[in-house]
């Protein structure tokens, strides 16, 4: 079995709260690191993806320069030949890392069902009088497929878009650092919000986890119980039960979809103060003649797919948040120990079973 420390805890479960570091850290011991030359080689191909954003931006000032405004016709064939390379390289690495990603993120899930079942076969039976079936097939099943966007959302995605946001940054600068800094000026002001909303995600995410394993266990006394139910009539009793758990759940998920929702739609409001900033300092410069149009438009391009990126990235920070809540839910499992124990030197039965002495 993988790496899971066991401690002990009341039956119904106990309800730790886990850092970052050590959830992740958890993870890559116990699942992660044994699938890591695919996931070393999936990286590789999204920091080629991603790169190529930086290069098709950069491409921008010679195709507007030399073709456009120059009117260098031998310039067309290179520069269309570069822009087709990069798209092309962009749709081979992208389809190579979904592959390694997928592969490797349902082997994981499969290995952590496994080890969730393993440890829970080893409790006592009254684990299982405090728990009702139901909210254990949704840890075994729910928790860690949605667990499983650490390694295809949060991993995969953010590492992705941090190397498209540093190669559009270079390019960025490469044109001109001062529009870099006007066009990012309004970054920090947002920081605080979407700090909040991070923790109302997580923490809305958790309660809709609670929801959704109390729905699997009411399905499960629901169709245990159906003979009882068609004896006692009690057919509409349990649909409205049920169709208020349901509307309990999807107001609870709801808010995590608001949350989560949110956190893009900040990078719109510095996208606003960013672009409006730039036009205005940097069609001076291009009026006086100090730039090129062709950087100007390499720089605009940049930062335009700069935020695209920065949009991802806050909705990798939701995902996360609710990635967090369904590992806290697993490792927490993990943290039940048995209290009853075989012994260590177990008495061998007598051979005639009448002689045993019972007490």
């Amino acid at each position: 079995m993988s790496e899971n420390s066991q401690k002990s805890a009341d039956w119904s479960g106990p309800h730790r709260a886990h850092s970052n570091r050590e959830l992740i850290g958890w993870v890559w011991r116990s699942y992660l690191k044994g699938h890591w030359p695919k996931i070393a080689a999936a990286l590789v191909l999204m920091a080629i993806e991603g790169s190529m954003l930086g290069a098709l931006s950069y491409i921008v000032q010679p195709m507007f320069d030399l073709v456009f405004l120059a009117g260098n016709r031998s310039a067309i064939y290179w520069v269309a030949g570069v822009i087709a390379g990069i798209f092309l390289i962009r749709a081979v690495s992208d389809f190579g890392h979904r592959l390694l990603m997928n592969g490797a993120g349902l082997a994981v899930t499969s290995s952590m069902q496994r080890d969730m079942l393993s440890h829970l076969l080893t409790l006592d039976s009254a684990y299982f009088q405090f728990n009702a079936p139901g909210t254990l097939i949704e840890r075994v099943r729910g928790d860690t497929t949605l667990a499983n966007q650490i390694w295809m959302q949060v991993l995969g995605t953010a590492w992705r878009e941090v190397v498209t946001v540093i190669a559009l940054l270079g390019v960025a600068i490469s044109v001109d650092w001062r529009w870099t800094i006007v066009a990012v000026a309004g970054v920090p002001i947002l920081l605080g919000p979407v700090l909040g909303m991070q923790r109302y995600v997580r923490k809305k995410a958790l309660a809709a986890r609670e929801l959704a394993a109390r729905l699997s266990t009411l399905l499960d006394e629901i169709f245990h119980g159906m003979d009882t139910i068609k004896l006692n009539n009690s057919e509409a009793f349990e649909d409205v039960r049920f169709g208020a758990a349901v509307d309990r759940y999807l107001n609870q998920e709801m808010k995590v979809r608001i949350g989560q929702a949110g956190l893009p739609s900040t990078m719109d409001v510095v996208a606003a103060i960013g672009f409006a900033s730039v036009v205005i300092y940097g069609g001076g410069e291009i009026i006086d003649g100090e730039k090129t149009v062709g950087q100007f438009m390499s720089f605009f391009t940049a930062m335009a797919l700069l935020f695209d990126p920065f949009r991802r990235l806050a909705n990798v920070a939701g995902a996360w948040q609710a990635t967090r809540a369904s590992l806290e839910r697993i490792r927490n499992v993990f943290h039940v120990a048995p209290t009853i124990h075989a012994p260590a030197r177990p008495t061998a039965l007598p051979d005639d079973p009448r002689a045993a002495d019972i007490r």
